[in-house]
């Protein structure tokens, strides 16, 4: 696993490689609300990552289609979404 983006993990799911990195917070709303950031931040880019939430802790993953892995635009959203935590 190679680290592209501070806090992040270059990971393989499903044969696909992505960024993933794990938020962690002390309850589920403010996990939640995280969540809400970055999907707003994601839909404004119009590119839109896999977010799992759960009890202190969000998932977030970041990867492109397009060039089946991480492109580009992958790594400014993860930069940003480490500016939003």
């Amino acid at each position: 696993m190679e680290q592209q983006v501070e806090g992040w993990l270059e990971v393989v799911r499903e044969g696909q490689v992505m960024l993933e990195r794990t938020f962690q917070f002390k309850t589920f709303g403010s996990a939640m609300q995280f969540a809400v950031w970055v999907g707003e931040v994601a839909d404004a880019q119009d590119h839109h990552p896999e977010i799992v939430v759960s009890w202190g802790r969000c998932v977030v993953r970041w990867w492109s289609h397009d060039v089946e892995g991480i492109s580009a635009r992958d790594i400014s959203l993860a930069e940003a979404t480490n500016r939003l935590y």
